[in-house]
């Protein structure tokens, strides 16, 4: 259970340190929103000043296809193969379109050499020759001879005088010009090619745009033209050579054979031994295949003939006899067998069936034998043959073995003879091809549309110039403003003091209006429901709530440089204390730069450095404010050495005196950052209050003050943030005290 607490525990305060950071991002953009209105202002009118003296260009776009169809007329293999349909081969043909010599081919085509907008040497009207051309429209009187002076003037100065070119370098920086112009463009989802150009005339952009797809597709079909051409040559040439050779590889063919007397017996290129024993092979392969038929015949002629009454005896002998015979021998077989069942073996018909199938099969064996001895003589003759052929064959082997060795060069030759034949064949038959190709080519890429003129310019786009500025304008805005709150070195609000030094601010002292020429200490007294006076109210509170203004109380009132308003704070609130009933008494401290006796009158004979020195009686020095009934003792500058003064027992003992007399007693102190003089007084204090100015006031001199404070003994116990702008903050914070500002000054009169 105590690990899911720690977790959550973990994950809440993640949060809340991103929630804190986002309200201090949040917090800065609201403080400084008018250096963000004012970044966003400039830059915004400058985009729009931009946009307006911004020459304006025409876009015009033509859209191109590589055609993923082909056309096939013939079934003719092309010399060049049509495009791949990859990304980088789509990419290649973008490279090609914006290439350099398809730039210049539309160049020289246009003649764009002569156009002032792409040839920078030719002259065009200057700045000051449409400045001057506009005044003549609108004036109607002739500035000509004050642009000839200011011409003058530049040209003796060096000012617009461009060194000579030559037509070299001003073509190619035409063509680079145009090139800048130039945009081509391809997804990988499709085969199209956007191709654009941008001039300053509509009918302009388009007509080079188009300029552009042309010489590609004028470059595409004659650059296949080019290579079929060049392939015919070649094949021209080569066809040439193998002519020759075929007609010389013929003739040694012929030449070995005559001289080898390897006459041809037909048209198959074979000799007339050659063929005589191939006619022997063919004759002795179909003798052996009669001699084996006739020994298979004869075998199985043998085996019958052992019993010639079987059923399949005369098929195997051939002979009609045995076949009527052994029909014969079916029937009296069938008659023997039923008159046997029916009468027995002794019966008269019985035996004459018998004797009958005995004289039929007796003929059989007859016939059988006859038919024996035809055979056997048929297998003596097919093996006669057979050995008459095979001593044929071998003489003519003999007689045609001298003929294999011219043979083997023969066929050697021969061969050569045929392949130099089928290579000059197929280059043959691929020559007419290609050149019936040259009326066949076709583009690989096809127009889908032209560019045409546009009707609006596409640069600058206002709203775009406008709205850039204004993005542009908003981030340096918010740069400005993250680092002019980073540069800001003051207090912002009341939380901002206990974060940074952590003391408490106790009050917040608004400025009060200068058209109004009120002064402070009188403003507690004549408007006691202000907001001034509120605020004043509320440090005395906080200071009551702190036992800081119980009887024998010291309060010391200091800050850290002069103008912090800290004797304002003093006058205010010792007055609006007396006003409320309590005994008071402000001692003023200040004995180099006093200023209570000005504000309240001086009219005691004594001041604060007389008490001291005894040079006055208590009742010399002090005054009473008829308006608060404030008692208080003046400080003047007469004295040299006010330190020694200030840190001296005797006013220690007069404070101790003062707090035991008073309900509250209140020091005004000199500056901590500039004399040492309120250091002595620290341990005559019992509270010590730090006044420090609004967004005025550096930190580090804050810190380094209360630091001093501290090692002498006095810690800060409460700071007053003086001359706040209640508005500005209520409008620029989002702190504690700034939320509901502007709602509570209902509560206040003015």
């Amino acid at each position: 259970m105590a690990a899911y607490t720690h977790v959550d525990g973990a994950l809440g305060s993640e949060a809340s340190t991103r929630e804190v950071a986002l309200r201090d991002l949040l917090q800065v953009l609201r403080r400084r929103r008018g250096t963000i209105i004012a970044s966003v202002l400039c830059c915004t009118a400058l985009a729009t000043t931009g946009a307006l003296l911004y020459e304006p260009r025409f876009t015009s776009q033509a859209v191109l296809i590589i055609d993923p169809r082909t056309t096939e007329v013939t079934d003719i293999n092309a010399v060049i193969s049509n495009l791949p349909r990859e990304a980088a081969a789509i990419r290649t043909e973008i490279d090609m379109i914006t290439s350099t010599a398809t730039a210049a081919k539309v160049v020289d085509r246009l003649g764009l050499v002569h156009d002032p907008e792409f040839n920078g040497a030719i002259e065009r009207p200057s700045a000051i020759d449409r400045a001057i051309a506009g005044i003549n429209d609108t004036v109607g009187y002739d500035l000509s001879p004050l642009r000839q002076q200011i011409t003058g003037y530049l040209n003796s100065a060096g000012i617009g005088v461009k060194e000579p070119t030559s037509p070299e370098k001003e073509r190619a920086a035409v063509i680079a010009d145009v090139r800048r112009g130039l945009s081509a463009t391809s997804d990988a989802q499709s085969y199209t090619i956007l191709v654009s150009f941008k001039a300053k005339e509509a009918e302009k952009a388009a007509r080079i745009a188009n300029a552009f797809v042309d010489e590609y597709l004028r470059d595409q079909l004659q650059t296949k033209k080019d290579v079929n051409q060049q392939a015919n040559k070649w094949l021209e040439d080569r066809i040439n050579e193998l002519r020759a050779q075929v007609e010389v590889s013929d003739k040694a063919v012929q030449d070995y054979r005559a001289q080898q007397g390897l006459v041809l017996g037909g048209t198959g290129g074979e000799t007339f031994l050659s063929q005589q024993l191939a006619e022997l092979n063919r004759a002795l392969v179909v003798a052996q295949t009669e001699r084996g038929r006739a020994e298979a015949r004869a075998q199985n002629a043998r085996i019958v003939a052992r019993s010639p009454t079987e059923g399949n005896a005369a098929e195997i002998l051939g002979s009609p006899l045995i076949q009527r015979l052994g029909e014969e021998e079916s029937g009296i077989a069938r008659r023997l067998a039923e008159y046997r069942t029916r009468y027995g073996d002794q019966h008269p018909a019985v035996q004459a069936y018998v004797n009958q199938l005995t004289n039929l099969r007796q003929k059989m064996r007859e016939e059988a034998t006859k038919i024996m001895a035809v055979i056997n003589n048929e297998v003596e003759i097919a093996r006669a043959r057979e050995r008459e052929l095979e001593a044929a064959l071998k003489k003519l082997t003999a007689e045609t073995a001298g003929e294999l060795g011219a043979n083997v060069r023969l066929a050697q030759l021969q061969r050569e003879a045929d392949a130099n034949r089928r290579v000059y064949e197929g280059l043959l038959q691929r020559l007419v091809e290609t050149r019936e190709q040259d009326d066949l080519q076709q583009r690989d890429a096809r127009v889908v549309s032209k560019a045409e003129p546009p009707l609006e310019p596409s640069t600058p786009g206002k709203k775009l110039f406008v709205g850039g500025g204004l993005a542009v304008g908003l981030l340096i805005g918010m740069f400005l403003a993250f680092l002019r709150d980073h540069l800001n070195k003051t207090f912002r609000n009341a939380q901002h003091v206990e974060e940074t030094i952590g003391v408490p601010a106790i009050g917040l002292v608004p400025s009060l209006p200068h058209h109004k020429n009120a002064k402070p200490e009188d403003y507690v007294l004549d408007r006691p429901r202000s907001e001034y006076s509120e605020a004043v109210r509320a440090i005395g509170v906080s200071l009551y709530a702190r036992g800081a203004l119980n009887t024998g109380s010291v309060v010391m009132v200091t800050s850290a440089v002069p103008g912090e308003g800290k004797t304002t704070v003093c006058l205010t609130l010792a007055r609006m204390l007396a006003a409320s009933g309590r005994r008071v008494l402000l001692l003023e401290c200040d004995l180099r730069c006093p200023r209570i006796g000005n504000v309240l009158g001086d009219n005691a004979p004594g001041d604060l450095s007389d008490l001291i020195v005894g040079k006055a009686e208590w009742q010399d020095v002090v005054q009473v404010d008829g308006r608060s009934g404030l008692h208080y003792v003046v400080g003047r500058p007469h004295c040299d050495h006010p330190q020694e003064l200030l840190g001296s027992e005797k006013l220690a003992s007069i404070i101790k005196f003062a707090s035991l007399e008073y309900d509250c007693v209140i020091l005004d102190t000199p500056p901590m950052a500039v004399v040492a003089d309120a250091g002595v007084l620290t341990r005559s204090a019992t509270e010590c209050l730090f006044v420090v100015r609004w967004e005025q006031t550096p930190r580090a001199v804050v810190q380094r003050a209360i630091e001093r404070l501290t090692e002498l003994g006095r810690d800060v116990t409460s700071v007053v943030l003086s001359r706040v702008d209640l508005k500005r903050l209520a409008r620029t914070d989002a702190s504690e005290e700034a939320y509901g500002m502007n709602e509570a000054r209902r509560y206040y009169t003015r």
